[in-house]
């Protein structure tokens, strides 16, 4: 397990959070628990493995609720070395390449419009102001972009009118790669933008001798599914996010109508 203090959530929101991942047992939430009391938190974020089902009970009992449920997904580099192409047509309207240092304004508009009323575990929380939630992806992406390195790849897709799409990709010492964090802008939705991202990231991930890559999205996130799975990629485990609030003091922000799934 592990728990730790947010600066980022803390500055976005303006409440003191801790959040902690990879919960095994009672005694790793009576840990989390004492770590939120012994810091003062307005909120415990923990993130747990959905077969943990004694532990979740708990969580439900000390008055958490439950903010979203991730799938993850996973393909086997070795699958597929095969059968991915190396190149493709001059004939798509756009063009993928790293990203550039002179690119994260441009990038960081793409995450505003891709994320706005995103429904992610912020977004599910009614103690939450939504602008807020909003501007924590983009907080994410702009850090993304800033450490970019050997490390954290960023890709970005481009078109005659500017950069419409982005994909954050995380480097692991286990030879795996992770897909974190992507976007592309509504007015190139639906012209495979996504899925060329996708395709990038499978090929850069076999060119460069990784034995695996996984991602995850929330399971009513049903479009990016498909292309993962028309890809190869095949789900691995789902995992819960609950939020648990300390202080009774603190009121519901009031709910927008319109919600964006995917």
């Amino acid at each position: 397990m592990n728990r730790y203090l947010s600066e980022l959530d803390q500055h976005r929101f303006g409440v003191i959070t801790v959040k902690a991942e990879g919960l095994e047992s009672i005694e790793d939430l009576e840990e989390c628990i004492s770590f939120s009391n012994n810091n003062k938190a307005d909120l415990l974020i923990a993130r747990l493995d959905a077969s943990k089902i004694n532990v979740v009970h708990q969580l439900e009992t000390l008055g958490s609720i439950l903010c979203d449920t991730l799938i993850y997904y996973e393909l086997r580099c070795l699958r597929v070395k095969n059968s991915i192409p190396t190149a493709h047509t001059d004939e798509e309207p756009f063009r993928l390449r790293e990203v550039m240092a002179r690119d994260q304004v441009a990038v960081t508009d793409v995450a505003r419009e891709a994320f706005s009323e995103y429904v992610g575990h912020y977004h599910s929380d009614p103690m939450l102001n939504r602008h807020d939630c909003d501007e924590a992806y983009v907080s994410w992406c702009e850090k993304t972009i800033k450490n970019a390195g050997e490390s954290n790849k960023v890709i970005v897709a481009e078109d005659g009118n500017g950069i419409c799409g982005f994909l954050t990709m995380k480097i692991h010492n286990d030879k795996r790669l992770e897909l974190v964090l992507s976007g592309v802008v509504k007015r190139v939705e639906g012209r495979g933008v996504y899925r060329r991202m996708i395709q990038y990231a499978v090929e850069y991930a076999i060119r460069t001798g990784f034995k695996r890559i996984f991602t995850s999205t929330q399971i009513i996130n049903l479009a990016v599914q498909r292309v993962w799975t028309a890809q190869g990629f095949l789900p691995q485990k789902f995992e819960y996010t609950f939020h648990k609030w300390f202080k009774a003091n603190i009121k519901p922000v009031p709910i927008a109508n319109k919600l964006h799934f995917g």
